[in-house]
């Protein structure tokens, strides 16, 4: 019996991520000295890591509480006392992520200036995160499509967030798009980071940088010619 579980999440864990081993876990020690809501607050935090290396071991479907409490460092009891669910677990962890993604590209973006620069400041502080935290962009660009319905919608109100954020405003010298056109930005972004992290490049992530702004600026690009083209006519 033994021996046929270690095979099962062995043949698992190859699926995905062949080349990464679990890393160590820390756990707290006994009489930490940590307060009661340091405490929870600490193994939360463990959990959402160990979520998300075991999502990018295994995949959603496949992952297990087991697989989860193994390499957050904390028992199951623990984890059902902090959340009732796995699926509960995620959107609690794609939340936490999403949070933590945004703070590091609101922190990057210069608060005036131009739009460019400031969608160029965005977008090389999102790479520089998401290649440094791989298993969690695997988590936010990978697994959440295949999580259950409210951490599906919640990464789709992510993109909406995202397209209104890829709309230039007006005055900017640059004309605006449409939500549409800032949706299908948004989601060929993420369907291009998702793809590299699937191939195994997270650290390749911030080279993409250049050409990934490039497609970003062009929409707009496009219309603002368009529009300059449309005003010299009816001159």
């Amino acid at each position: 019996m033994g021996a046929d579980t270690e095979l099962s999440r062995s043949s698992r864990g190859t699926r995905r991520r062949p080349d990464a081993s679990p890393p160590k876990v820390k756990k707290i020690p006994p009489r930490s000295g940590l307060s009661r809501a340091e405490v929870i607050a600490n193994q939360r935090e463990r959990i959402f890591k160990g979520f998300a290396l075991a999502l990018s071991h295994h995949g959603y479907e496949d992952t297990k509480v087991t697989d989860i409490v193994e390499l957050a460092g904390v028992s199951r009891a623990t984890f059902y006392e902090r959340f009732e669910s796995k699926e509960l677990c995620f959107a609690a962890a794609y939340e936490d992520g999403v949070r933590r993604l945004a703070a590091v590209i609101e922190g990057a973006v210069p608060s005036g200036g131009d739009w460019t620069n400031r969608v160029s400041a965005g977008l090389r502080a999102g790479l520089g995160f998401l290649s440094s935290n791989s298993a969690l962009a695997h988590l936010l660009l990978v697994e959440a499509l295949a999580a259950a319905r409210p951490a599906r919608l919640e990464h789709e109100r992510s993109l909406e967030r995202l397209a209104a954020v890829l709309r230039p405003p007006a005055g900017d010298g640059r004309e605006t798009i449409s939500r549409e056109t800032a949706r299908l930005l948004a989601g060929g972004l993420a369907s291009h980071i998702s793809g590299r992290l699937l191939a195994g490049e997270a650290a390749l992530l911030p080279e993409s940088h250049d050409s990934l702004l490039q497609y970003l600026l062009a929409p707009s690009l496009a219309a603002f010619h368009t529009a300059d083209e449309r005003r010299a006519v009816a001159l």
